[in-house]
């Protein structure tokens, strides 16, 4: 079997929810954009897991394929609308995920979002007509949303109106996944808001947070008894709990669900931490709405912390690509029948967002900061996902400047 065929072999068995669709998806002549990312993204992790560098060069021939036809297709009135045109993009993301690619920063992956936003805004509410479309554009939109919060940019409006169309069919009101993304838009624009001074009373800012904080916390109330982790105690030091450390792990019924809380939790330090960022400590009333967000920051990062172990945890597998877990259950069960092959949430990727947010937040200690870059490194010398050891590197910057002279804690959010 050659490596065009592994790379199918392992995309297919670990990365697609719906096997069945194997061959619509290979045999479809104006499938050829989306063949090319396959191979591109399988062939990239055969060659992190067994060291060959012959198996890398292949693979950015595959990727460099996979950019130009897709550069095609999206020319193309017909191909641009296409579900097979939106699920190579986000194979190709998957890619430059992995290998570091050209998303060495985060202004990067706001470029991500420009044209992940113009492409769903060409499909328009057609593209949500069917099972893939609807799953593939809920993908995307939490793409979106993730770089909206992180880098403070206003959500585009036709992504409330997709949204808003997809949950007509996909909601599940006691679906805590569901139930946070409906918010999570809101929070990315609330925090645009107040960073682009349309929000200016500090008043309004602290009750707005606290209306959203509510919200969060509210869609995670009362969770079915699959969703809730499993506290471990550990013996820590001290000092190191003081430092915001975990004392405890968290494990839950696979690393998807970890990955949901995760992110979760790092919504409500963004949301609070813009709280600290714009109002001043000059009141009793400000001083407890610093409080009360500080509080929220550090619980959200020990515990997002406290997850990390499952992500890190040896198994008696021990394939090559381990890190890729199967999911107990799939949060939109309407992946499972789409005609198209649907990728399933990556959480080992996924995860990277919410330990950056715990690691660059002003509250993050030195001691949070060494541990975020110890999990990092963990995840690219380990999983092989390149982007951990950039953001690796992006933490040690923080620790740099934090040590400096004069410096307060810093945040980069």
């Amino acid at each position: 079997m050659d490596s065009e065929d592994l790379s199918f072999a392992f995309f297919f068995n670990n990365c697609v929810i719906n096997h069945n669709v194997y061959h619509n998806c290979v045999y479809e002549s104006d499938n050829k954009h989306l063949i090319a990312g396959i191979k591109a993204f399988g062939i990239a992790n055969l060659s992190k897991h067994y060291s060959d560098k012959r198996l890398l060069v292949s693979a950015q021939h595959q990727y460099a394929t996979a950019l130009n036809l897709t550069n095609l297709a999206l020319r193309d009135p017909s191909q641009v609308k296409r579900d097979e045109t939106l699920l190579t993009i986000l194979v190709l993301t998957n890619y430059e995920t992995l290998t570091g690619g050209v998303t060495r920063t985060l202004d990067a992956w706001e470029q991500h979002v420009n044209g992940a936003s113009s492409l769903l805004s060409l499909r328009g509410l057609d593209g949500v007509q069917g099972n893939a479309g609807r799953v593939l554009t809920l993908h995307v939109i939490t793409s979106i949303n993730v770089i909206c919060l992180l880098r403070c940019l206003s959500t585009p409006p036709f992504i409330h109106l997709l949204q808003a169309k997809v949950f007509e069919y996909l909601y599940e009101p006691d679906n805590p996944a569901i139930r946070y993304q409906r918010i999570n838009l809101e929070c990315a624009d609330f925090r645009h808001a107040v960073t682009h001074c349309q929000i200016t009373s500090p008043n309004e800012i602290i009750s707005r947070a606290a209306e959203l904080d509510a919200k969060l916390t509210g869609a995670f109330a009362n969770v079915p008894k699959s969703w809730e982790g499993g506290f471990i105690a550990l013996f820590s030091p001290r000092q190191s709990v003081e430092a915001g450390l975990p004392s405890f792990e968290l494990r839950y019924t696979d690393q998807a669900t970890n990955y949901i809380w995760a992110s979760f939790r790092s919504s409500r330090i963004m949301v609070a931490e813009i709280v600290l960022q714009s109002v001043a400590n000059d009141s009793d009333a400000h001083r407890a709405a610093h409080f009360r967000s500080q509080t929220i920051m550090r619980q959200c990062q020990t515990e997002i912390l406290a997850g990390m172990a499952q992500y890190m945890s040896k198994n008696d597998e021990m394939l090559p690509w381990s890190g890729f877990k199967r999911p107990v259950r799939y949060f939109v069960p309407e992946a499972v029948s789409s005609d198209l092959p649907i990728m399933r949430a990556l959480s080992g990727y996924g995860v990277l967002w919410p330990l950056f947010v715990a690691g660059s937040c002003s509250t993050a200690t030195n001691e949070i900061k060494t541990y975020v870059a110890e999990v990092y490194r963990y995840f690219g010398e380990q999983l092989k996902i390149e982007q951990a050891l950039v953001l690796r590197k992006m933490i040690w910057a923080l620790m740099r400047v934090s040590a400096s002279p004069n410096s307060r804690n810093v945040s980069a959010l």
